[in-house]
């Protein structure tokens, strides 16, 4: 059998070891693709002190300035680094990003594994889901900063809310499939403690098609945070992020064109990089997707 003919197996979760790595970035372009590309945005944003400049520092005599070798983007309406802010703003997106896929994620997959495990649980719960996903992302964050004023934690909260649900259900659908598999039954008839069956044979299961929900949400709550920030919603205004300065420059797009388009350019790679993150992981993990698209 020639490598082409081969069938494509998936890639058990627990078996990955470093050295598979390379054979899995062969195999699976987009997920050494899109994790690359997002490990250097995470590396760029990190070290940013280290060679961005100062993205708070206005300078009125600077403002709108072309491209430099003292500002690679030029300045914007205030006089203040582009580049720098660019930069630090990748800080902003990808900390709302992760953790608020972070907190939808870890939220719903405790909320999924109860329902789809207590059928008296699930009854409540779900209900309370079908409210959460009929609450817009916006209109939740708008209520919520203009009662505690606007900051990164309430904007987390804000956008993690209204992603839970529909992991809570992915979550839910799969312990319910998995729940009544022959080694769940005879681990629980073998006087296996429920803790101990849904930590050892349930939550596992779970674990594939987590990935590739967080990475979805992950997108989905840096485009939600690059919005809620250009309609003045979202960080405070002093905080570099990519919503902000493409709401702060919007005005001057004929002048200074690099003020809008250097972070809209930047937030569609990212959020192009976390989608392929997702779609790789799909297709590492069930190769049958692959081959129905």
């Amino acid at each position: 059998m020639t490598l082409l003919s081969a069938p494509i197996k998936a890639v058990p979760l627990g078996r990955l070891q470093l050295t598979d790595l390379p054979r899995v970035a062969r195999r699976h372009p987009l997920v050494s693709m899109g994790g690359g590309m997002l490990a250097l945005l995470i590396i760029l944003a990190v070290v940013a002190p280290l060679y961005a400049g100062d993205p708070v520092n206005m300078d009125p005599f600077k403002r709108l300035q072309p491209p430099s070798a003292e500002m690679w983007f030029g300045s914007d309406n205030l006089g203040r680094d582009v580049f720098a802010r660019t930069i630090f703003g990748a800080r902003i997106s990808l900390l709302v990003g992760l953790l608020s896929a972070a907190c939808a994620t870890l939220t719903g997959l405790l909320i999924g594994v109860i329902a789809g495990y207590s059928r008296s649980f699930d009854n409540v719960v779900m209900r309370i889901m079908d409210g959460l996903m009929s609450i817009p992302t916006i209109l939740l964050a708008i209520a919520l900063i203009s009662l505690t004023g606007p900051g990164i934690g309430i904007l987390i909260v804000a956008i993690a809310i209204p992603e839970m649900p529909a992991v809570t259900r992915l979550v839910r659908s799969v312990v319910l499939g998995v729940r009544e598999r022959p080694y769940v039954e005879a681990a629980l008839c073998g006087g296996a403690g429920l803790p101990r069956v849904l930590w050892r044979h349930i939550l596992p299961s779970t674990i594939p098609a987590l990935m590739v929900q967080g990475a979805t949400v992950c997108a989905s709550a840096i485009l939600t945070e690059a919005g809620l920030s250009f309609l003045g919603v979202g960080v405070p205004p002093e905080i570099p992020s990519w919503g902000n300065m493409i709401s702060s420059s919007r005005l001057y797009l004929s002048i200074a064109p690099l003020t809008v388009f250097a972070p809209g350019i930047c937030l569609a790679v990212t959020v192009l990089a976390v989608n392929l993150l997702g779609d790789g992981l799909r297709d590492l993990f069930d190769p049958r997707a692959k081959r129905r698209r």
